[in-house]
């Protein structure tokens, strides 16, 4: 009981320091939720006026008083009031002076920059020493902490206590000074927020303020490219021709682009200036109006006025010339519910001449118009100026062409006629000069190019050549043969229709970027274009023989032919065109020695035997003219009984250089060119001359001359009937001559050549087959050719002399003869024992060197054949060996 009881006094005793702890307690949390409540108050504040109000209630929870003032430097550097909660502290200071607001307690705060405790004894103390002026209320205790941010001051809170009990303490200067640091931190921040708020707010109000600028400039940027635009396309609708209803149709829309212009219409002075008209009306209430005398109305206003006019609101805009606008009051003399709310009218003129009016008008709108649609209104009149102008003039313009119309008419139908006669001529001209360009330029058989046109093509290459030395082409030179047999026998219309089927063959041959041409006659030449290797060129000369060879059907034949080809490639020493068609000519020539049907490439060697032979045809043509040749005869005479029967004729050509020259060394260029014909016509003529000289003695009366002939008079047309000619002009007595052809004159042509010697046996002539032996010697040549004579060649006949084989078949061909009709005649006899040989098989007639030596015959009547093995002393006759 007794320890029950000390315990319980114990606790009575301690009682009271556990309320004072308790209250102590209390206010420290109370202090800790407001200094909290103000934190989070200064840190999430926008506005200062909020922060204020909720620092009322901290400070009457922290404080012995709920009174307190927060004043700020301004940026003038003065103290300026920024809160006061006491409403008679706050209208005391609103009469206070800024100036004095540094000779307060609070300037002496923000002096000293430390916090000032000052009673009302001491605040009169500061007063009268003049460091203060005294203003405001009265208070018992005065508490000011200065506003820091770091080490600036930006202003001061102070308290006042009206309660002389309720004075401020140190604690009280603390809470005061930790109030301070949480109001500056608001204050910045909502300082900050709003300098934010306001540049926020003044590039609001900038970017707004640009951006309806912009709005307006792009309005009347797009209003002046649709202005710009319209009247553009009014400018352009002036430059048209069109009717000048569609005209106002077109400008009236045009207009109502950019201005109200429902209601549109435009009116016209007579001619007289007493009446107006209306072209065009377009208008929601009135009709079309019809022609009336002038009045007082607005369109005879705006023509007098002469200037571009505005009306609303009764008052009148006017445009001078100079573009300046003027306005004046409008008093219309009739009533006002008769006017439109606007009306918009420019006058038209003519060099200053008004001739009329166009106007737009508003029933509902009076600001539809404005004053500067006037320069609109007289930019459109002008151009509705021009063009009614213009349809005037074109109206009097018709109105003289009409006139003259039927004049040009006349006048053009005439000048038609003429033209077309011109055209006509001017056209059949042309086609002439192409043709004539084509004609020169092209064969007129085959329709190829000729020589003209091929040699300016080979020209071209040969420069071509020249500026490209890897640039390579060549020249085929392309002869036919037997075309003349065919062209000769045929007739020409089968030669020429051979010659177009060659041209297609070749043709088909070459390639397409060479060029084929025919020169004339049975030539053709191809230019081998852009060639890459030696095997193009001989697979299209391969191509081309074998193409020609190929057999013909013309007019029921079958003909054969081939191709010799020279060929020519390009060079860099080629001057011209005929140099490279010389050389390939020249190797085609060559070909044709070497078989022909085939092709020869040139070769420098090939020049100097082409004019070799050009240099012989020259001269033999010349020998043909001055008579060099001479005739050498040689004696055929009796096996049997050695008396001699004729003599065969040997051309010889007593060359001017050369001496004595044989026909083996020029008679094949003469076969070739065709002078055999010019120089057989010689022989033929001198020989029937001889004849006629034998005449006169006995002994020669019936002697024969053989006469060697080409076998052209047997297959070419018309030579056989004109050697008959010449042997019948020159003699009576053709069977005093025998007439020798080898096989090769119709070895080829065996129908005609036999038809031809047929003819020639029934005119008269004797007929012998020479050189029997040196060819094929066909039997057939025996018994179905009509000849007298069969003459052994020379070759044969020297096989006697070491070998004896052949002397049967002489004796056979005796036998035959007998039976066929013929004779044998021997050539080239040497020797006795090869004529004895001859009689023992019963050959009939010979010739050689052991009989006699050929030369020339002299008539005389001494015999100087000393040589011969015959006597013939009987003989006028003499042979002297050449």
């Amino acid at each position: 009981m007794d320890l029950m009881a000390k315990e319980n006094t114990h606790a009575i005793r301690q009682l009271p320091k556990l309320k004072s702890l308790l209250k102590k307690y209390r206010e420290l949390k109370s202090m800790q939720s407001s200094l909290l409540q103000l934190s989070e108050l200064a840190s999430s504040i926008t506005d200062l006026d909020t922060f204020y109000q909720g620092l009322e209630s901290v400070i009457k929870s922290l404080l012995a008083t709920d009174s307190f003032n927060i004043a700020l430097l301004n940026p003038f550097e003065e103290l300026q009031l920024a809160y006061c909660h006491n409403p008679v502290e706050k209208r005391l200071h609103e009469d206070l002076d800024l100036a004095k607001g540094r000779k307060s307690l609070t300037g002496l705060v923000l002096l000293r920059q430390a916090p000032i405790h000052c009673s009302a004894k001491e605040r009169m103390a500061l007063a009268k020493a003049d460091k203060i002026v005294l203003y405001g209320s009265v208070w018992a205790d005065w508490l000011g902490v200065p506003l820091k941010r770091g080490k600036q001051i930006i202003g001061v809170i102070s308290l006042q206590s009206y309660d002389k009990k309720r004075c401020f303490s140190e604690k009280n200067c603390q809470i005061l000074e930790f109030i301070a640091e949480h109001l500056v931190t608001a204050i910045d921040r909502v300082r900050s927020r709003e300098l934010l708020e306001s540049s926020i707010h003044q590039r609001t109000v900038n970017l707004m303020q640009t951006n309806q600028q912009l709005q307006r400039e792009i309005v009347e940027r797009q209003l002046a490219v649709k202005t710009h635009q319209v009247l553009l396309n009014i400018s352009e609708l002036t430059t048209k021709s069109q009717a000048i209803s569609g005209f106002y149709q077109a400008l009236h829309g045009e207009i109502n682009k950019l201005l109200p212009a429902k209601n549109f219409y435009i009116a016209l002075l007579s001619e007289d200036k007493s009446q107006l008209e209306f072209p065009y009306h377009c208008d929601e209430k009135l009709a079309q109006p019809t022609t009336r005398k002038l009045s007082d109305s607005l369109s005879e206003m705006a023509i007098k006025i002469a200037k571009p006019i505005l009306l609303r609101d009764s008052i009148m805009y006017t445009l001078a010339a100079e573009g300046e606008v003027t306005q004046c009051d409008f008093s219309p003399q009739y009533p006002e519910h008769a006017l439109t709310r606007a009306w918009l009218a420019a006058p038209l003129s003519d060099q200053g001449e008004i001739f009329g009016v166009i106007a737009i008008q508003h029933y509902q709108d009076k600001n539809a118009y404005h004053s500067k649609d006037l320069e609109l209104m007289r930019f459109v009149s002008h151009h509705i100026a021009i063009e009614i102008l213009r349809q005037k003039a074109q109206q009097q313009a018709i109105k003289s062409h009409d006139a003259l119309e039927e004049i040009v008419n006349k006048r053009t139908e005439e000048l038609q006629a003429t033209n077309l006669h011109l055209r006509m001529q001017i056209e059949e001209r042309r086609k002439a000069e192409a043709r004539l360009y084509h004609e020169a330029h092209h064969d007129a058989l085959t329709q190829l190019p000729n020589r003209s046109m091929f040699s300016e093509r080979l020209t071209y290459a040969i420069r071509h050549l020249k500026r490209h030395p890897n640039y390579r082409f060549a020249v085929l030179f392309i002869d036919l043969d037997r075309f003349k047999m065919i062209n000769d026998t045929l007739g020409h219309h089968a030669g020429d229709q051979f010659l177009i089927e060659i041209s297609r063959r070749l043709g088909d041959c070459v390639r397409d970027n060479d060029i084929l041409a025919r020169l004339g006659g049975d030539e053709f030449v191809v230019l081998l274009d852009s060639l890459q290797a030696l095997a193009d060129i001989e697979e299209i000369a391969s191509r081309i023989i074998t193409s020609i060879a190929q057999p013909f059907e013309l007019e029921g034949h079958t003909l054969y032919s081939n191709a010799s080809m020279g060929i020519a490639q390009s060079r860099v020493s080629y001057k011209d065109a005929s140099e490279i068609l010389r050389d390939a000519d020249a190797a085609m020539y060559e070909a044709k020695s070497l078989g022909r049907g085939r092709y020869v490439f040139f070769e420098d060697s090939m020049r100097e035997k082409i004019i070799a032979s050009m240099t012989l045809e020259q001269e033999l043509r010349q020998a043909i003219e001055s008579k060099q040749f001479e005739l050498h005869y040689q004696k055929i005479s009796d096996l049997t009984s050695t008396k001699t029967i004729g003599f065969e004729v040997l051309l010889r050509w007593q060359h001017p250089s050369k001496g004595l020259l044989t026909p083996s060394e020029f008679l094949f260029m003469a076969e070739e060119t065709g002078m055999i014909l010019d120089i057989e016509t010689w022989v033929i003529e001198q020989v029937c001359l001889q004849l006629k000289r034998w005449q006169q003695f006995k002994e020669h009366e019936n002697t024969y001359i053989g006469v060697n002939l080409s076998g052209r008079h047997l297959t070419q047309a018309n030579q056989l009937t004109k050697l008959m000619a010449l042997i019948s002009a020159n003699t009576v007595e053709p069977e005093r001559l025998i007439l020798e052809f080898n096989e090769s004159a119709f070895a080829r042509h065996t129908e005609l050549a036999l038809k031809g010697l047929q003819k020639l046996k029934e005119f008269g002539v004797k007929l012998a087959l020479d050189d029997y032996g040196a060819g094929l010697s066909s039997f057939n040549f025996l018994h179905n050719y009509p000849f007298e004579f069969i003459k052994l060649d020379r070759s044969f006949i020297h096989t006697l002399n070491h070998n004896d084989k052949n002397l049967s078949l002489i004796k056979a061909l005796h036998e035959l003869g007998t039976k066929f009709g013929y004779q044998l005649v021997a050539e080239g006899i040497e020797s006795e024992a090869m004529f004895k040989k001859l009689q023992t098989v019963g050959c009939e007639f010979g010739q050689g060197y052991y009989i006699n030596r050929p030369g020339k015959i002299v008539e005389d009547n001494i015999d100087v054949d000393t040589e011969s093995y015959l006597d013939a002393k009987s003989h006028t006759v003499a042979i002297i060996p050449a």
